[in-house]
């Protein structure tokens, strides 16, 4: 008789470990999820390995700020990442635990357009991808992305690709490149049948080195660095353009850091300007 007591103690304990948890982006079901994974696993470790080095950028940014000890933590982890590359994506909260806990709305927003990335990617690499295939996809991932709260509006007055990436030389270069490689894999994927596909991506593969990439900060907006697919799917990859724009801004104002609780408080009142340019809600950023 001990069962329907054990049974309603286990009941009201979910709600509350539920709510403890970082909400987690879910893609829209599709056949087509996990192609990059499945066709194109080299390519994907490398994406792998940007992702995890954009949350441990974002998590040394914000504590020590933007200065040589980012370049140096940074450039030695994705060095590390890329000489054994993880086969999926990071547990983004477990690696920014910081943005995560204390700027929510800025995290989220990170973590969505990161959903969205992906999502693309994969639509792009299905086996069964044509352009008004893709297009029908797209549309439907757009659709729910625009419905999350944590979705990115175009700001007022967009800020031009030079004022964008004022982070340290060596750092900025490889967030530069990592995230250029993200445009590229999507023309290769736009600009060839699946059957031809393989030997792009490779290519791409085999000349994606961050630690001597002289990417500038244009390169990584679609419309630089994958032209074909910017003029094929405009309105994901200005979407995606805005999200580059969106995290070079949080990078921006990251820059001094929040090592003392003065430090900490600028920092967040930039923060918030930033997610007030975009749209975000302004709870969760910085503590009450």
């Amino acid at each position: 008789m001990r069962w329907p007591g054990l049974v309603a103690s286990v009941l009201l304990l979910l709600p509350a470990g539920a709510a403890g948890q970082p909400e987690e982006p879910f893609r829209p079901k599709g056949a087509y999820n996990n192609s990059v994974h499945r066709f194109h696993p080299d390519l994907d470790a490398r994406l792998n390995a940007v992702r995890y080095g954009r949350w441990r950028a974002l998590q040394i940014a914000w504590s020590s700020g933007i200065n040589p000890k980012l370049d140096f933590e940074f450039s030695n982890y994705l060095r590390k990442m890329l000489a054994d590359p993880p086969r999926f994506a990071p547990e983004a909260d477990r690696i920014a635990p910081g943005p995560a806990r204390e700027a929510a709305p800025i995290f989220r927003a990170l973590r969505w357009g990161q959903t969205l990335e992906q999502q693309f990617l994969d639509i792009l690499a299905s086996a069964d991808a044509s352009p008004s295939v893709s297009s029908g996809r797209i549309d439907r991932a757009l659709r729910l992305y625009r419905r999350e709260p944590y979705a990115l509006s175009e700001p007022p007055e967009p800020a031009s690709a030079d004022e964008l990436l004022a982070l340290a030389p060596l750092s900025s270069r490889i967030l530069a490149s990592g995230t250029k490689l993200f445009a590229l894999a999507a023309e290769d994927f736009a600009s060839a049948d699946f059957s031809e596909q393989r030997w792009k991506v490779r290519k791409t593969v085999a000349g994606f080195d961050p630690s001597s990439a002289q990417a500038s900060p244009s390169d990584v907006f679609y419309a630089a660095a994958a032209p074909a697919v910017a003029s094929g799917y405009p309105s994901i990859t200005a979407c995606l353009d805005r999200l580059a724009r969106f995290r070079a801004e949080v990078f921006e104002a990251l820059i001094p850091g929040g090592a003392t609780p003065d430090a900490a408080r600028q920092r967040d009142d930039r923060l918030r300007a930033v997610a007030r340019r975009h749209g975000l809600p302004l709870s969760g950023i910085g503590r009450d």
